[in-house]
């Protein structure tokens, strides 16, 4: 036997496990551990790569079919250069001429559509690569648990010939403006910025990262900016670029900051821009790993590569990718230098060495976002997706396989099947779609779009056994498993009122939920607080959470939680909950349940009266005290 076979039979058994473990989590339906026995899931994808940590890694994709085209829009009037998102029946896009549209998730057709504002025309930038106008260019993000989409635009002032970017927020149940927040950082030039990295989201607030046009032009330093849902003033951190540079330190990479469970925020950023004949020395936080607290965006770690000068004198620094957040507390971080590097998240800070490192992309860069899926990181390289074998105990990786040569997009997990886009190159117009198998990499389908891409980046996304990619000024639809039943459009959250006898006169329920968007601790502890609105007396009664996406026929099957409650009259009292396990495994894979609230209450008259509404369930921390 020679010494090589032990390491290839190792790497085999370590393939052959992802490849075990992807199944049975398919036939589950719930890749990475989640149960939907309590219920069908919602489809939802609701940010770059599907969550907060970038996975890319679709759960509900739980009985896979051959690929066929499901549909193609319209012209939509403009390049998409972003991912779609998906929740429940609806698809949402973004194009360069700031508009936003609703789409059918089963025929692609127009819900609604709303425009941000004119885009900035391409030709008054300093550089560029996005044409014909610079509108919306990053991923949005959907909160689910207020029902609004977020995207930033570029705005056009033709009177003044100034430039702008714009939070803007849309309800998604008739695209009407919910929110209009200026947010180019104080004493920064618009028109040498791009807002080109996804958006994330932290415990309501909108995150967002800035960088550079293409060509790295004009002056401009990478920013991430942290705004406040509400409407509130942003916070911003910024690189402090180091003399002689004035520039850089872009946080651009396709996939965006990605958000752990505490809410901390990691950004990856480029390299300084330093005049000609000249040489970055002095470190200062760009072509790094920072990490940024949730509630004030100060600096609380970071990590310098060892070759960081070498790296950013030469444009192979880390930023054309961002962080994807592992189990274990570790993050994978790859660059244009052909190296990932394992780091520990709550390790960061001064002289902090990588827990590991290891060539990868045999050398070659990465660009865009990884995915995450059973053990395996799939890399997007320059010369085809990378699998690596990701182990947890001993906080290593080992290289598996490597895809097509022309994989090169940003890839995602759905259907048992890893999906990455031949973008086509730094020009785009790639007009193939692989499906590889994950034991090999080589292909299983290889479709042919109706239409190229237009960004080099381009990455699908996937939910309710459909896979979507924006195909120039399209949006082009595959369908790659069976469809689950998928629940209606959002619509403001009906209330019944209590029962009444026929010819009754309606009262208003004499106990109330005080507020309809609650957060979860992390042992499942939900506090609802209730309103007796009795003159005297009480209110005694019992309340129930069950799944509200699920047929109340059935709903003894899917009780989340219950308890009785006692409030005098005219009080306001704090029931506590707790969710049972199957309610906090859904919500910890989910991270926002919609369920529905029935109360069962004995009226004045001695009679059971009943009262349902909708409630929101979000993933809660505690902070810290005084803040």
């Amino acid at each position: 036997m020679s010494p090589e076979e032990p390491a290839t039979r190792r790497l085999l058994a370590v393939a052959l496990l992802a490849v075990a473990l992807l199944a049975a989590a398919v036939l589950a339906g719930a890749l990475g551990g989640t149960s939907t026995a309590a219920g069908q899931a919602e489809p939802a994808w609701t940010t770059y790569h599907r969550d907060a940590a970038r996975s890319g890694n679709d759960p509900d994709a739980s009985n896979p079919v051959a690929p066929t085209l499901a549909w193609q829009t319209i012209n939509l009037g403009a390049p998409i250069w972003s991912q779609p998102l998906v929740l429940g029946s609806r698809v949402y896009v973004a194009t360069v001429a700031n508009d936003v549209f609703a789409l059918d998730a089963t025929s692609g057709a127009i819900v609604w559509r709303a425009n941000a504002g004119p885009p900035v025309p391409s030709g008054a930038l300093p550089c560029g690569d996005v044409t014909p106008t610079v509108g919306i260019v990053g991923t949005p993000v959907i909160d689910p648990a207020t029902e609004v989409i977020y995207a930033v635009a570029d705005v056009w002032n033709a009177a003044t010939g100034e430039a702008h970017h714009v939070l803007k927020g849309y309800h998604l149940a008739g695209g009407e403006e919910a929110l209009s927040t200026p947010i180019d950082r104080p004493g920064s030039d618009p028109r040498s910025v791009l807002q080109r990295a996804a958006l994330n989201l932290d415990r309501g607030s909108v995150v967002v990262g800035f960088g550079g046009n293409d060509g790295d032009c004009g002056n401009y330093q990478g920013t991430v900016a942290l705004a406040p849902e509400s409407g509130g003033a942003p916070l911003y951190w910024h690189v402090p670029i180091a003399p002689p540079s004035k520039t850089g330190g872009a946080v651009w990479g396709p996939s965006g900051p990605a958000v752990d469970s505490e809410g901390h925020i990691y950004a990856t950023t480029g390299n300084p821009n330093p005049p000609g004949g000249k040489e970055a020395t002095s470190y200062d936080y760009s072509d790094s790993v920072v990490k940024l607290d949730g509630s004030s965006l100060s600096l609380i770690g970071w990590f310098e590569p060892p070759s960081w000068r070498e790296d950013s004198n030469s444009d192979t620094d880390l930023g054309s990718a961002g962080a994807e957040l592992l189990p274990g507390g570790l993050l994978f971080q790859a660059g244009k230098n052909g190296t990932g590097y394992l780091l520990d998240q709550a390790g960061l800070g001064p002289s902090t060495a990588p827990v590991y490192s290891a060539t990868v992309c045999a050398g070659h860069a990465s660009f865009g976002g990884d995915a995450y899926a059973a053990g395996v990181i799939y890399v997007p390289c320059t010369n085809g997706v990378q699998a690596l074998a990701y182990d947890q105990a001993a906080r290593t990786f080992k290289a598996l396989w490597h895809g097509p040569a022309d994989a090169v997009g940003p890839p995602i997990v759905s259907a048992g099947l890893i999906w990455s886009v031949a973008t086509g190159g730094a020009k785009g117009g790639g007009t193939k779609l692989y499906g590889l198998d994950p034991a090999s990499g080589a292909p299983r389908y290889t479709e042919t779009l109706p239409r190229g891409v237009v960004d080099h980046f381009a990455s699908p996304s996937a939910a309710g056994g459909r896979l979507f990619l924006a195909t120039g000024s399209t949006v082009t639809a595959y369908q790659i498993a069976q469809s689950p039943q998928i629940p209606p459009a959002p619509t403001p959250a009906p209330v019944t009122q209590p029962t009444k006898p026929a010819g009754a006169v309606r009262r208003p329920a004499e106990v109330v939920i005080v507020h309809t968007s609650v957060l979860v601790g992390p042992s499942g502890r939900v506090v609802l607080k209730l309103r007796c609105r009795r003159q005297r007396g009480s209110c005694r009664g019992r309340i129930t959470l069950r799944l509200s996406t699920t047929p109340l026929a059935h709903a003894s099957s899917v009780v989340i939680a219950a308890g009785a409650f006692k409030i005098d009259a005219g009080r306001v009292k704090a029931l506590t909950l707790r969710l049972t396990g199957p309610g906090r495994r859904l919500l910890a894979a989910r991270h926002v349940l919609r369920v529905q609230a029935t109360i069962l209450e004995r009226g004045s008259s001695g009679r059971v009266e009943v009262l349902r509404t909708n409630l929101i369930l979000r993933i809660g921390r505690s902070r810290p005290r005084g803040r």
